[in-house]
């Protein structure tokens, strides 16, 4: 576990990243979140009776503004036990309010330090959400990376007022916005339900929902290759999303519980919204819906099969870290003779780190872009 001293406009705070890692060589803020600290102390020497954070991956703009009283509205887990360790850390204990990103925040803030998230959809659900709080006198700071920030950011929050772009730093920029009381309140997003007929399908996708207008690549041909799955009477699908995965392995095994897993609050939400509309009542073992940094806190009974379509990015960070810590939590939580099903783009290999992990590897499936691998936990993994 790496921890890091954040230096920053209010003082300095310990910080570390989640998942945990020995000798991470990344940091759990960046310039954006210096300069949204830097331009809030500016614009507001006192500090303010209620802050809200939003987006904020780490917990570094939660743990290190000063206010009467702070909330973060985020839709990650990891977010959240991040700022949970990172208070912490810092001798805060539960100092800060969480709002999932499947709820709205009921209180109006002061000020809003905003990190702009990588989905415009959750962008302007965000938007539609927490407009009605603001005032003319809500200090309204949005900022990100520059090469993270959409080209059309001045347009997607023209609704709350005018806007004033900062000088930036260190290839970051901050928006200030002046709340125009006249405005009319945006409307959140629609999305059209995704139908997949091939599977007789209609799935429901929030905001922050990969490939919520589509069934992903990926997916599809993960999918083409379930009527090869074993007999599994307990079944993990591991970063559910939406919960195709699962969903069709419920319909092709009935007698099997499934668990879905998520990072992503709004994920799990739809994951078990669809299941209900496209399984709907049955007479077999209960369905779990579990929001979690993978498998980070199960400790129920072993599962016999778990299917995981991982993500190869955490926010903008792009690697293979996240998958290689639910291929690890999967080993631990499958029964001995269980299977990990992974459905990966072929470039990234995921067939040596199963095979270092598991002490087997085989390929199911592949075409040219995506690769589908199998690995069998043993009672003792063989190396070599």
């Amino acid at each position: 576990m790496t921890v890091r001293c954040f230096e920053h406009a209010f003082g300095q705070s310990w910080l570390a990243r989640r998942p945990l890692y020995a000798n991470d060589p990344l940091q759990a803020w960046d310039a954006a979140d210096e300069l949204l600290l830097q331009t809030l102390q500016q614009t507001s020497p006192q500090p303010p009776a209620r802050v809200l954070v939003i987006n904020d991956a780490f917990g570094a703009l939660a743990v290190a503004v000063p206010a009467g009283q702070r909330f973060s509205w985020s839709d990650s887990i990891t977010a959240q036990l991040a700022l949970r360790d990172n208070l912490a850390r810092n001798d805060q204990a539960a100092a800060v309010t969480w709002i999932p990103a499947t709820e709205a925040p009921t209180v109006p803030p002061a000020a809003v330090l905003w990190r702009i998230p990588k989905s415009i959809a959750l962008l302007q659900q965000q938007l539609a959400r927490l407009s009605p709080l603001l005032t003319p006198g809500t200090i309204v700071l949005a900022g990100g990376m520059d090469k993270h920030l959409p080209a059309r950011l001045h347009e997607l929050l023209a609704p709350l007022g005018s806007l004033e772009r900062l000088p930036g730093r260190k290839k970051a920029h901050v928006y200030r916005v002046q709340v125009d009381p006249a405005r009319a309140h945006p409307a959140e997003p629609v999305t059209a339900p995704l139908r997949v007929p091939e599977y007789d399908l209609a799935l429901q996708g929030d905001a922050n929902i990969f490939s919520r207008g589509q069934l992903d690549i990926g997916a599809r041909f993960f999918l083409g290759q379930f009527p090869g799955l074993p007999p599994a009477s307990r079944i993990a699908d591991l970063g559910c999303g939406n919960g195709v995965l699962g969903i069709v392995a419920q319909r092709q095994q009935p007698a099997a519980a499934v668990a879905f897993f998520d990072d992503s609050f709004q994920a799990v939400a739809c994951a078990e919204q669809n299941y209900d509309s496209n399984i709907g009542p049955r007479s077999g073992p209960a369905p779990a819906f579990v929001v979690d940094d993978g498998l980070s806190h199960y400790e129920g009974a072993p599962f016999d099969l778990v299917l995981c379509n991982p993500p190869f990015h955490q926010g903008h960070q792009v690697g293979d870290q996240i998958a290689r810590q639910l291929f690890r939590q999967a080993r631990a939580t499958l029964a001995i003779g269980g299977e990990l099903w992974v459905v990966g783009n072929r470039h990234l290999g995921y067939h040596i780190a199963l095979r270092r992990l598991f002490g087997n590897c085989r390929t199911v499936a592949g075409n040219p872009k995506f690769v589908v691998l199998a690995a069998r936990r043993e009672a003792r993994v063989r190396r070599g």
